[in-house]
């Protein structure tokens, strides 16, 4: 599939993760009548811990919509915290970060 090309069909799990401490929040992003997965967003109150999205699956929105979907959450559950953005970014995650928008720490590049 063209990079281009959004998927248009994905559904999202949610799951607060307990850790002994603070909780972390993730979040599953489903595809297709098969539900592949396609991503994880997993963050805590203070920052976005990972996005992972398989290769063949990046630059098809899917990040962009574990993000919205993180916010969507957030607004509508106080007691999950919004994504925000971390310091520790890849230069893809840092291109990725500023496409969604949102205040960007300075960044200690991953690589």
């Amino acid at each position: 599939m063209a990079a281009h090309e959004k998927l248009s069909d994905i559904q999202f799990n949610y799951h607060k993760v307990e850790t002994g401490g603070e909780p972390l929040h993730r979040i599953s992003a489903l595809a297709g009548p098969t539900f592949a997965h396609v991503g994880t967003m997993l963050w805590s109150s203070k920052e976005i811990r990972n996005v992972t999205v398989p290769e063949d699956q990046q630059r098809r929105g899917v990040a962009t919509a574990m993000w919205e979907e993180g916010h969507r959450l957030a607004t509508e559950n106080k007691r999950i915290p919004k994504p925000r953005h971390s310091a520790d970014r890849t230069t893809a995650g840092n291109a990725w970060a500023k496409s969604v928008g949102g205040r960007l720490p300075r960044q200690k590049q991953k690589g």
